[in-house]
């Protein structure tokens, strides 16, 4: 057996936890496994799993030699699959995205997306700020609001529209705000953007100019869920995601407010690194994302 089918079935050992289940999976006998295993480690010189009756785990040796596998296997079939155009695009896709977005928008789709690509394993991370693609073994990232220049290969797919709003029990107690000068009389629900060096700045279209605004506030947090929670607990007025907010809305659980002033919509973008080529599996994502985005109307 060569290095390349040893690793393998290293890595499908670690995805399923079990030498029987990968030696099923590869229709191999188990004994097979094993000596792949054990040739890997003789071959490297270290100890990569760690074996008992009960549990299976990789040393940090196997964890840093798992990630490398992963890698070079996927970065093999996507080159196969790229000179194979006749094959549909296959193979574990990692996504990161902002949490909003993915549960407002992206996951409700997602089963359009499994009937499309069946052969594309999603690996779905929701985060509320930007990550290390290529550190962190990332293939594309959805990112809102402008980009700054960098390294990485940006698409614009979108935007989507804003909506100011409070709970009715904070409305109730300080009042309904008329106009733009009103909020300055008001407390916000803010949020951290960029790993927490600045908050997420209100801004409005008004006379035919965009208006920004910063609304003092009692508290601030860079998560999307604790920032709806506060809001709905009545911390303070929230301008966030249209598309994340108007179920609460719906359900009266928040009230839109200067509903004849118009929030400027924030950009979305789906972000990769720049390589020679980009794996099919990629671009079947940001093909399907940006059909989304149109059926949306949010193109």
């Amino acid at each position: 057996m060569n290095m390349f089918e040893a690793m393998g079935i290293f890595v499908q050992v670690v995805d399923h936890g079990s030498f029987a289940r990968a030696a099923q999976a590869n229709q191999l006998h188990r004994p097979a496994v094993t000596k792949a295993i054990q040739q890997l480690e003789q071959e490297l010189g270290v100890q990569l799993l760690r074996r008992t009756t009960r549990k299976l785990s990789m040393t940090e040796e196997g964890e840093e030699f798992y990630q490398r596998c992963t890698q070079l296997l996927g970065d093999f079939a996507d080159a196969l699959a790229l000179f194979s155009p006749t094959h549909p695009p296959k193979g574990k896709l990692r996504l990161d995205v902002p949490t909003a977005v993915a549960k407002a928008i992206i996951v409700p789709a997602l089963p359009d997306f499994r009937r499309r690509y069946p052969a594309i394993e999603l690996i779905l991370r929701c985060s509320d700020h930007p990550v290390d693609l290529i550190g962190e073994g990332v293939d594309c990232a959805v990112r809102l609001g402008e980009l700054a220049d960098s390294s990485l290969v940006a698409r614009r797919v979108g935007t989507i529209p804003m909506v100011t709003c409070g709970s009715p029990d904070y409305l109730s107690r300080h009042g309904t705000p008329a106009c733009l000068d009103d909020l300055d009389r008001h407390v916000a629900v803010n949020f951290l953007i960029q790993h927490g060096r600045r908050t997420l700045e209100w801004q409005f279209e008004a006379d035919g100019a965009i208006v920004s605004k910063h609304v003092h506030s009692d508290i601030v947090v860079d998560d999307s869920e604790a920032f709806h929670a506060c809001g709905l607990a009545g911390m303070g007025l929230l301008q966030g995601l249209r598309p994340a907010l108007q179920p609460y809305i719906d359900a009266g659980q928040l009230v839109e407010i200067l509903p004849g002033i118009k929030a400027v919509p924030r950009p979305i973008s789906v972000v990769v690194t720049e390589r020679r080529y980009r794996p099919p599996k990629v671009d079947a994502f940001i093909g399907w994302l940006a059909r989304l985005f149109v059926e949306q109307g949010l193109a």
